[in-house]
């Protein structure tokens, strides 16, 4: 092969020659690589490969001799664009291994002549420029640049650098690749920001292309919504196109989620809430506070309006899966305020008839909304355990008195064994 006679036979040739000939072969090398095709094409038996001609005798093509010229010269900017344009065109059609090995030399010249600072964004910016092309191989070649920009101390490029890979990497679906699987995405994002010290814009545009790239996976979204939106002030909502159209896909990802049953920590966003004076969306914010905190009846009286109803099937939010939803979240609500509640209240609650309680009991149960049991003969819901559907001023009341409770009890217990040891 070509790549063989310029990396790893002819030692003779400087990294620029050995480059320029595996762009522009000579004619020798070339007739040599073309004797075997031309062969089995006439049916004719393959020779052996000849060996490599000796670099001496070969004569180089006109591009090599203007590299060398160049760098003669000492032009080592015109020349890196020469090299750089030539890979580009050479990339989907040589080998991914030479292509590879053809970056790596190209690498080290331009950090021979001190060009690397100033070529990498660019280089960077054209492996990430196709996703049907090679992605494999660009992501690879975009990790390598990133390697570099670590290896060298380029800080300066290094965030440049990782939003492009990213960007790149969410654009060809080999995300993971990058951040790894789902539970180890935030953690390695807020490495990131941790060990960098990123600025507030660096943070927000970080965290918004990771938001983008997961689009479709309504937990990974709603979590990082929480660590998006975060950063942002209500006042940023009316300025901020891109913020207000990745705030509404939270909202919508979380509503529509069969699996996202709780949304409190989401509804409790100032930016959140600033969304309920959008004309267009006021509608979505109404629906989110009924599903972070309200009751199934609050969600049908606001259903049983028609603008709801025509906002609702514009932007793909069933009303059945909505009931489903809303039903379960109820019922735990009331498993908060009791610890046993009768089948006739469940029915009243959740406007369903009585046979129907057991089901959404065990539904909520499977949900791992409560832990409960079901008392038949008495026809009543005994609760052991529920989520909290909010958590403000009285959750925290709430648990604050459990706590002290418990401790009290932890108390008494000590103070009986204690008595027990010390009596004859």
């Amino acid at each position: 092969m070509v790549s063989s006679i310029v990396f790893e036979t002819n030692e003779t040739l400087s990294f620029v020659a050995g480059l320029a000939r595996w762009i522009s072969p000579p004619a020798e090398a070339e007739a040599a690589a073309a004797e075997p095709a031309a062969a089995a094409v006439e049916g004719e038996a393959a020779a052996a490969p000849a060996p490599p001609v000796p670099a001496s005798e070969v004569t180089p093509s006109a591009y090599e001799l203007e590299c060398i010229a160049m760098e003669g010269a000492g032009d080592f900017t015109q020349l890196s664009t020469r090299l750089v344009a030539a890979l580009k065109e050479r990339f989907g059609s040589a080998s991914e291994g030479e292509v590879e090995v053809a970056y790596t030399v190209l690498l080290q010249l331009l950090l021979k002549w001190e060009l690397l600072e100033g070529s990498l964004l660019q280089l960077a910016d054209e492996l990430a420029s196709s996703t049907e092309e090679r992605p494999l191989l660009r992501r690879k070649l975009l990790l390598s640049l990133y390697g570099v920009v670590n290896q060298h101390g380029l800080s300066q490029l290094r965030f440049p650098l990782l939003t492009t890979l990213l960007s790149y990497c969410a654009r060809a679906n080999c995300l993971d690749a990058l951040l790894g699987g789902a539970d180890k995405r935030v953690a390695t994002v807020e490495g990131w920001i941790v060990s960098w010290e990123l600025a507030d814009a660096q943070k927000k545009e970080l965290w918004g292309l990771v938001f983008d790239a997961h689009a479709d996976d309504a937990a990974a979204t709603y979590q990082n919504a929480m660590k998006y939106l975060t950063l942002h002030e209500a006042k940023d909502l009316a300025s901020n196109a891109t913020l207000r159209e990745r705030l509404v896909k939270a909202v919508l990802v979380t509503l529509r989620s069969p699996a996202l049953l709780t949304c409190d920590k989401l509804a409790q966003l100032p930016i959140v809430a600033a969304l309920a004076q959008d004309k267009q969306y006021a509608p979505l914010s109404r629906l989110l506070e009924i599903f972070a905190r309200e009751m199934y009846g609050a969600y049908l009286e606001y259903y049983a309006q028609p603008a709801t109803k025509a906002f609702m099937t514009e932007h793909g939010l069933e009303h059945a899966a909505c009931e489903r939803k809303m039903r379960l979240l109820s019922l735990t609500s009331l498993c908060v305020s009791d610890k046993e509640l009768s089948y006739a209240a469940v029915a009243e609650a959740l406007k369903v008839e009585a046979e129907q309680v057991e089901h959404w009991v065990v539904e909520a149960i499977s949900a791992k909304l409560i832990v409960a049991k079901m008392d038949q003969v008495r026809s009543t819901v005994v609760v052991s355990s529920c989520v909290e559907r909010e958590f403000g001023t009285e959750q925290f009341g709430r648990l604050r008195t459990s706590l002290d409770q418990w401790g009290n009890s932890v108390q008494g217990l000590l103070k009986v064994v204690l008595e027990g040891k010390a009596a004859p």
